[in-house]
């Protein structure tokens, strides 16, 4: 399995935002996820994106299609880049000490 460095998860990133595919971060104890507002209850006549938790109340709405305005949107004083960056990173710290047990 190719781990992804920083670039490359930036692409991945962009990628799903080309291709409307809804991303997974945790943010605290949290997962979060981000996807197109159109695809979800309530956001359907609205263009942009929405971040949120699942089970939850907390949604933040993103009123644009811009990559750029998307990935740096911030919550907690960082960047969703930033937060996707560090919750793929652990995922794979984890999966390769897992590989070597």
């Amino acid at each position: 399995m190719k781990v992804l460095d920083w670039k490359g998860l930036t692409d991945r990133f962009l990628l799903a935002l080309r291709v409307h595919e809804e991303l997974e971060f945790k943010i605290g104890s949290h997962y979060w996820y981000l996807g197109p507002a159109s695809d979800n209850q309530g956001y359907e006549d609205k263009k942009g994106w929405i971040t949120y938790q699942f089970y939850s109340d907390d949604i933040i709405y993103i009123p644009s299609e811009n990559p750029k305005v998307i990935m740096n949107t911030k919550i907690q004083g960082k960047t969703l880049l930033e937060h996707f960056i560090e919750f793929e990173e652990k995922a794979n710290n984890k999966n390769e000490s897992n590989r070597f047990k």
